[in-house]
């Protein structure tokens, strides 16, 4: 045994941990017990030694030396049960200290092998620890992608962390390939959605979501192939719990970045970049800005689809605008809202009733 460590107390209890009823218990304790004291037997061992550690009733007695009077359950140390009585120990032929200690003592031939972890299921471990920060920085870098239209970095730093995501199951044991085709499926659908039926329907961009937030629940499920198809409680609740911490910190950074990230001149650079491409095919007037003052309540018109930042025209001037977050067409009448500086905000404009 360790030189710190206890054996015995095996009553058998419910799976709650309370106690069997009077009967069931009588029942338990005496099959076992003939079970403990045949394997006893066998291999060399006091038979109420292991009858003992069952029953609370069971006296063990050595010779002329009661050992452990009956009223409790019979728990060992390592100390006890190496404890020599009449020429023979307890129960424990020894103490180890350590592993090569017990090969030792028990005079055990051949190379010892110890098992370590891989360097892929070292990475697996880091990888389904780091799981809710991984999804974190997906979900926000997507958005970013959707909100930045030619700034590829986000999309590129969301594909590497889902994909470090399924990745780190699959190493891990937790989930096949069938999990991440679901994903991929459930964001081609969003795609679809976003690209061509943007304003006439959504149901390629619900069905989308559901198929990715289960993808993502169904990595996540630590499941073996000869378990119940349904998880239990106790299996989803790390999932659950992961998924709920990513998605809720994610809408909160995505509802800052939605509120601040616009004011920023890196962002602007960004958004400007995509919604005035350069070469031939650029549509928009360019002209000079004229002395006419632009103030908030002056209404325009947008040159370029604002997504958040494009062109505005006002009167005869046509300046560089940013809305705070929404998409607005081209052709669409708009209002500013607000001057900032160099900063024109502006808003679509309300048509009355």
């Amino acid at each position: 045994m360790a030189p710190v460590s206890a054996i015995g107390a095996a009553a058998p209890v419910l799976s709650t941990g309370q106690d069997l009823p009077e009967t069931e218990r009588d029942k338990t304790i005496s099959y076992f017990s003939a079970l403990v004291r045949s394997m006893a037997s066998r291999n060399g061992h006091n038979p109420d030694l292991g009858e003992a550690f069952m029953n609370k009733d069971k006296e063990v007695k050595i010779g002329d030396r009661v050992v452990h009077p009956k009223g409790s359950l019979l728990t060992l140390n390592a100390q006890e049960a190496s404890e020599t009585i009449n020429g023979h120990p307890l129960l424990s032929d020894g103490i180890a200290q350590s592993i090569d200690d017990l090969a030792k003592k028990a005079k055990l031939s051949g190379q010892l092998v110890r098992l370590q972890p891989t360097g892929f299921e070292q990475f697996a471990f880091w990888i389904t620890a780091l799981a809710p920060l991984l999804l974190l920085l997906g979900i926000v870098c997507a958005y970013l992608e959707f909100k930045i239209p030619g700034a590829t970095l986000p999309g590129v730093i969301a594909g590497i962390c889902f994909v470090l995501f399924f990745l780190g199951h699959y190493l891990a044991g937790l989930a096949g390939w069938e999990a991440a085709v679901f994903f991929v499926l459930g964001v081609t659908l969003v795609l679809i959605e976003v690209l061509f039926f943007a304003h006439s329907t959504i149901i390629f961009g619900v069905v989308g979501a559901f198929l990715i937030l289960a993808s993502l629940f169904w990595a996540m499920i630590d499941r073996y192939p000869d378990q119940p198809l349904v998880p239990s409680t106790k299996m989803l609740l790390v999932p659950m719990l992961n998924l709920s911490i990513a998605i809720i910190a994610s809408m909160i950074v995505i509802a800052l970045l939605a509120r601040y990230l616009p004011r920023t001149s890196f962002y602007r650079r960004f958004a400007l970049l995509a919604a005035n491409p350069s070469g031939p095919s650029f549509s928009a007037p360019r002209e000079f800005v004229t002395s006419r003052p632009i103030s908030p309540g002056t209404q325009g018109l947008a040159v370029t689809t604002l997504r958040p930042s494009g062109k505005g025209r006002f009167g005869d001037q046509v300046v560089d605008v940013v809305t705070a977050g929404e998409f607005i067409s081209a052709e669409t009448p708009i209002v500013v809202s607000e001057i900032d500086g160099m900063r024109v905000l502006v808003a679509r404009t309300q048509v009355s009733s």
